[in-house]
């Protein structure tokens, strides 16, 4: 899955947008890979593109603005480090199921993996087997590995 966000107006609605994109690729990638479906997603920030142009009223071209941005510090990428990132993760089937890409300057991290390894320390051991207890329950219906 492959999502792209328009820049907003307003920043709280593109994180809105973010965090539920995030949310539903959190939700779907146990069950989608019983289906061997590998479910990820890339976030970039500012990158450099036809549309970047289109989305603000420029007296100079998309990369002449980010050089600009660059000289502020603002990390800008290239459309080719998202590329590199989205073929990152394709290249990596089932193994880049629920991975999360941050894409700054034109360096990828796996945001999902770094938080996952860091939830004992900010949810608590504790919390974290209680949240892992009930994982198993027969609450809803499930997909059987290789069934839809």
């Amino acid at each position: 899955m492959v999502c792209t966000v328009l820049r907003l107006r307003r920043v709280g609605c593109l994180i809105d947008i973010y965090l539920g994109i995030v949310g539903m690729m959190r939700a779907l990638k146990n069950e989608t890979a019983k289906l061997n479906i590998a479910v990820s997603v890339v976030a970039p920030g500012i990158t450099v593109t036809p549309i970047l142009g289109q989305s603000r009223e420029m007296q100079v071209s998309p990369s002449q603005w980010a050089d600009g941005m660059k000289k502020y510090g603002v990390p800008i990428n290239k459309a080719e480090s998202i590329a590199l990132a989205v073929g990152y993760l394709m290249n990596g089937g089932l193994q880049s199921n629920g991975k999360g890409l941050l894409v700054q300057s034109d360096r990828m991290w796996d945001i999902e993996g770094a938080m996952a390894k860091s939830r004992p320390t900010w949810m608590s051991q504790e919390m974290l087997d209680l949240f892992k207890g009930g994982r198993d329950a027969p609450l809803f219906n499930r997909i059987e590995k290789g069934k839809i």
